[in-house]
């Protein structure tokens, strides 16, 4: 059997609509590692799937297409929400958008009908269009609203849509087309993946400053809170003066990772601008000189500033920031995921910037795209795929603890994070990792640290392949090239 099987995709479609058709299903076809052979036209003798309208002719696999579909992509309006349908498939409630009602399958002897468009539903969540809709009412750019979101709408946030139509099509080749079923693997012989990333927000959070700050604020609360003031007046009194060292909490964090064989990106500040000093450590000589020493061999990305996102000149100059202080960064993610899909990714590929790690949700953890896996985000303007590949952002440390997002405990943020695990290891997926070294303070954020290398060692126990976000890019590029 050759590695990457070729299946015939039949497309009876409007011309416009083609290469939105063709971006989705390259998108599972990498992800089921197959290659994809495009047909066009109402039959082929040799089709394996047909996309189109209705149809008489015999296909292993067809997908329902209702040809007002294509229209509403042209006239650019979000989907009615009342429209949205679930269906039941395995365990998962699953939505569906531009699909008939009722039970997703209608089955023969020699052809499964899907009765649920997977291609445009898998559009309009890979495109984040809800969002990209809500951006033309004049939504202001920054961090997106996830209480606008469609995830959020119907609570599936946590539910990768996407990767559960593949499961579908792999459900259907079973029985119509075997010949396509394998195992997905990973680094050739891992189950699942797990990007690591660290966001250095802070280089040193803890300066005179704010130590000053911090207890000031902690004696003018005392009365309010006097459990947790004097806990942190203590804690800070011992830890900040006499045992923290943010170069030994870095070189500790670099050294465990290397003694369980995984590797992280880390993602740099890159100006001397800001209005917290504490995020100017680029010009900070002992700081540079502390970074090249510990990062000088691995993966280092660009955290653009906010307005990196929307100005190509501000982007261009950070990045030769990093170049001066002697990176070559092809991976980025943007400070407080201030982001536009389609205005930052447009910047980002004329940067030639590889690859983007940004889209998920501050304010819970799961799938912003409705996709764990990496795929090339779609350049509506265009028509086309962008050459720039997200490796989606699913879990990030602040979102799990902090009280303005999921607030949750240790206990349950364990018990979420081996779950999503779990999940990953049955559907041999993806799951990101992004956890700030200041996270890993054992007085601020106690058992967040720990919780870091709960989850990493679970993940090895699972079989997973534990690696940095450029790992992962050249994996996803080798399959797709």
């Amino acid at each position: 059997m050759e590695r990457y099987p070729t299946i015939n995709i039949l497309l009876n479609l409007p011309q416009h609509y083609i290469p939105k058709a063709e971006f989705v299903l390259r998108t599972y076809c990498y992800i089921l590692r197959l290659s994809p052979r495009f047909l066009y036209g109402s039959h082929y003798e040799g089709a394996h799937l047909y996309y189109g309208p209705q149809s008489t002719n015999d296909f292993p696999i067809k997908i329902h297409f209702d040809p007002q579909t294509a229209d509403f992509f042209q006239q650019r309006e979000l989907y009615p929400l009342e429209k949205v349908n679930f269906c039941k498939f395995k365990s998962e409630h699953v939505p569906f958008l531009f699909s008939r009602g009722g039970r997703i399958f209608s089955f023969s002897d020699t052809s499964c009908l899907f009765r649920k468009d997977i291609i445009a539903s898998g559009f309009y969540f890979l495109t984040c269009w809800h969002e990209y809709i809500l951006s033309t009412y004049g939504q202001n750019r920054g961090r997106i609203d996830y209480k606008q979101s469609l995830q959020y709408r119907w609570d599936f946030t946590e539910t990768p849509v996407v990767d559960v139509y593949c499961q579908m099509l792999l459900y259907i080749m079973a029985t119509y087309c075997p010949e396509f079923i394998r195992d997905v693997n990973w680094a050739e012989k891992k189950r699942f993946a797990l990007s690591l990333s660290h966001d250095i927000d802070y280089w040193n959070y803890w300066d005179s400053s704010a130590k000053i700050d911090a207890l000031v604020y902690n004696l003018k609360t005392f009365v309010k809170r006097p459990i947790n003031a004097s806990y942190k007046l203590i804690g800070h009194m011992l830890h900040k003066n006499l045992i923290y060292n943010p170069w030994k909490t870095m070189q500790s964090l670099v050294r465990h990772e290397y003694e369980r064989g995984v590797s992280s990106t880390w993602f740099l500040l890159a100006r001397a601008d800001f209005e917290d000093k504490r995020q100017n450590y680029i010009a900070d000589l002992k700081a540079r000189v502390q970074i090249n020493d510990l990062l000088g061999q691995r993966e280092v990305g660009l955290h653009g500033s906010p307005e990196s996102a929307f100005d190509p000149a501000i982007l261009h100059e950070e990045l030769q920031n990093l170049q001066e202080l002697g990176f070559n960064p092809t991976g980025y993610r943007t400070h407080y995921l201030h982001f536009d899909y389609q205005k930052s990714f447009t910047i980002l590929e004329a940067a030639g910037i590889k690859y983007d790690s940004t889209l998920g949700y501050w304010e819970n953890i799961g799938f912003r795209a409705g996709i764990s896996f990496p795929f090339f985000p779609f350049n509506i303007a265009e028509n086309r795929p962008f050459r720039v590949l997200e490796i989606p952002l699913i879990v990030m440390d602040t979102t799990l603890y902090s009280h303005k997002a999921m607030n949750l405990s240790y206990i349950t943020a364990r018990r979420s994070l081996r779950r999503l695990i779990d999940v990953a290891a049955k559907y041999q997926s993806h799951l990101s990792l992004l956890w700030h070294n200041t996270s890993f303070d054992p007085v601020d954020f106690p058992f967040w640290g720990r919780l870091y290398w709960d989850t990493i060692d679970y993940a090895l126990k699972k079989q997973g392949w534990i690696t940095s976000l450029h790992n992962v890019y050249e994996e996803w590029v080798n399959l797709s090239y």
